[in-house]
């Protein structure tokens, strides 16, 4: 699932980058599963949510199992 981001240029400077992702994480609930915050031009452009499983990810899990 991807979700693409808009931000505000005007309200802020573009932060340092670093490369891409610019920040991940999996989840313990569903296995198999993680989450991809992208940046273009020192903002944010991108989210994306992904499924190692045989199964699509069809809803957001729940931030509580997040893992870095």
């Amino acid at each position: 699932m991807t979700v693409d981001l808009a931000v505000d240029r005007a309200a802020a400077p573009p932060a340092p980058t670093r490369g891409n992702p610019a920040a991940d994480a999996w989840y313990a609930v569903p296995e198999d599963a993680g989450v991809m915050v992208f940046a273009k031009d020192g903002y944010l452009s991108l989210l994306e949510i992904y499924s190692a499983s045989s199964e699509p990810i069809t809803a957001w899990p729940e931030p509580r199992f997040a893992e870095r």
